[in-house]
């Protein structure tokens, strides 16, 4: 696997953004075809149970901005010192131009400002916090790290109520500086695109246009959108417990060495596997944000930073170690030192 050590970078603040509506899997009766004990079994073991889905015409970029406003409200940064800006998605507002220039213009960033997307899913944030610990050991001293989805609009997905809806949307912005006192970052990254139909929506880009039948009687888009569970499972009970492993290694320290191991929280069967075969106590691992707002694809390890974390990364120092993986199939794992950062907790979209 790809091992990278970067020095000189600290994270500032981070701030996540959900959509006010929100909806629980017991709302939709017709899940499992009506059965009451399989959906609260699957809710039991998956942890599953509300998520927060955005309106028609909110994108993630527009959860993404409203964080990135809260970190320069809120730390009273000046927006102009920011020297590069990251988007992190898989559900941009165009195919083009890149969603990362329209967010230059709208939060009101220099023109000297490099600006670019990343298509990226699960593993996303860890992913971002590598490229923006790059670009602020590069030459900007400042760079926003902007990390967001909005999956639900795949909605074909989960269409036949065969099985439940899971991922919530959300919107991210972390912020970078340069700083040669800052303790050193350590990834493991991996990669195994033969197996990239595992998840995916196999319409709507130019491999597969749309085309006049790929559209429901509703006029919703067949994306044919899908996932498979079982070797989405497989794959990351194969690869993540070993790379967190060997980037503890690389990082010459041990579990114990570690306040918290903050995973992609794709689902609560999943956490508690990955835990079991890498040895983490269970109370090192926050998994509670499941419940409250689902699966948040590349949102998610910022969004339980924010949920279950958000007192303590402000009061003291932490040493955590962040793992993201699944569509690609990719995964990224790191170890981060935080020292007292700005944290917004998780807030909604007004």
């Amino acid at each position: 696997m790809l091992k990278s050590i970067i020095k000189n970078v600290k994270i500032k603040g981070i701030s996540v953004v959900v959509p006010s509506k929100e909806l629980c899997l017991t709302d939709d009766k017709s899940l499992y075809g009506g059965d009451e004990k399989q959906l609260k079994r699957v809710m039991r073991s998956s942890g599953f149970n509300k998520r927060r889905v955005a309106d028609e015409n909110v994108t993630a970029s527009d959860l993404c901005v409203k964080a990135a406003e809260n970190i320069f409200a809120d730390m009273n940064f000046d927006r102009k010192n920011i020297d590069a800006v990251v988007f992190v998605t898989q559900t941009p507002d165009y195919h083009m131009p890149a969603t990362a220039c329209v967010i230059q213009h709208r939060l009101g960033l220099k023109e000297s400002t490099a600006a670019f997307d990343v298509n990226q899913g699960c593993a996303g944030y860890a992913y971002g916090v590598w490229i923006a610990s790059m670009l602020a050991n590069s030459g900007c001293r400042y760079v926003l790290l902007l990390v967001g989805d909005t999956s639900s609009k795949y909605t074909d997905m989960f269409r036949e109520h065969q099985s439940a809806p899971i991922f919530g949307d959300a919107g991210s912005a972390t912020l970078f500086e340069f700083d040669e006192k800052a303790a050193p970052m350590y990834f493991d990254i991996g990669t195994d695109g033969s197996n990239y139909e595992v998840i995916m929506a196999r319409n709507g880009g130019f491999r597969n246009p749309p085309k006049k039948d790929m559209f429901y009687e509703d006029g919703t888009f067949k994306y044919e959108a899908r996932m498979d569970g079982l070797k989405v499972m497989e794959f990351t009970l194969s690869k993540v417990p070993g790379s967190i492993k060997d980037v503890l290694e690389r990082a010459g320290i041990t579990k114990d060495d570690i306040d918290f191991f903050v995973m992609h929280q794709a689902n609560k069967f999943i956490l508690e596997n990955i835990a079991l075969e890498a040895d983490i106590p269970l109370d090192k691992m926050p998994m509670e944000t499941i419940s409250k707002y689902g699966n948040q694809s590349c949102t998610s390890i910022p969004g339980a930073i924010c949920d279950a974390l958000e007192e303590e990364v402000q009061k003291r120092p932490l040493k955590l170690c962040i793992s993201g993986f699944g569509i690609g199939l990719s995964w990224v794992s790191a170890v981060l030192d935080i020292d007292r950062i700005y944290c917004s907790g998780i807030r909604n979209f007004d």
